[in-house]
């Protein structure tokens, strides 16, 4: 049995300082992060280290929806007795049904998986080897659900029913932290996107013949959208020109 400053600590007793653990310290350490603009990663580091620091857990993880809804990736997570916080990419299909987590999302609601042993695939698995109780929570927001908190337990220092309740306040909190940070890199990412288009229009309007139109255009928005390839195809009879002079271009 471990000891009583081993065991978790999320509805602090009576004879604990609040300011310092549970679910007070944890929001405490939340407000600090809200005005933050860090990368999204460093965010959700810093969430994960800070909630399983505050409520005296094994681990805790963060996981994300990609924008297709068929995966959910691992984004950050904390153990005890480990340094290892690379997710290394690891993802799960949502139709996984073995997996809490894909569950959850599936559901939309808060629950308790007892005698967890994670997949060996799972980067957390080196260190944490054992059994555990596993709690998961929907991270919702006013436009649907963006992915899941993950806690886990010992089997023998399980989270309740009524602090998985008491869980919600806080997995709310991180909800709308990563949702705000998310919209403004998106916010972010659309301005530089704007900004670029609008160069590469400035550039097509110096251009001299259509060959350059075309060059500037695919080359340009190639790099502007990140694509490993594009080509474009012009029918010059629907613009005046001969069709024998259709111009095409790759990259």
């Amino acid at each position: 049995m471990p000891d009583r400053e081993e065991k978790h600590s999320i509805l602090a007793s009576r004879h604990a300082d609040l300011k310092e653990q549970g679910l007070y310290a944890a929001l405490k350490d939340l407000k600090s992060l809200s005005s933050s603009t860090l990368p999204l990663e460093n965010i959700a580091a810093q969430i994960t280290l800070s909630t399983r620091f505050t409520l005296k857990v094994p681990c805790t993880a963060l996981w994300l929806m990609d924008d297709l809804h068929k995966f959910i990736s691992l984004v950050s997570f904390s153990c005890v007795d480990s340094t290892d916080t690379d997710p290394k990419k690891y993802n799960i299909s949502l139709e996984d049904e073995t997996s809490p987590v894909s569950e959850c999302l599936r559901d939309g609601k808060p629950s308790l998986h007892k005698k967890q042993i994670l997949s060996e695939m799972d980067p957390r698995a080196t260190s944490l080897n054992k059994d555990y109780v596993i709690a998961v929570l929907p991270l919702q927001t006013l436009f649907g659900t963006i992915g899941v908190f993950e806690i886990l337990t010992n089997s023998n220092d399980a989270v309740s029913h009524a602090e998985l309740e008491s869980l919600e306040l806080l997995t709310a909190q991180i909800a709308l932290l990563l949702s705000n940070h998310l919209n403004s890199d998106h916010n972010a990412r659309q301005s530089a996107l704007q900004k670029q288009l609008y160069e590469i229009s400035a550039k097509i309007n110096q251009a001299k013949d259509y060959e350059s139109v075309l060059k500037i255009t695919v080359e340009e928005l190639c790099t502007a959208l990140n694509l490993p390839a594009a080509s474009m195809h012009v029918n010059m009879a629907v613009i005046g020109a001969s069709p024998s002079e259709n111009k095409e271009h790759n990259t």
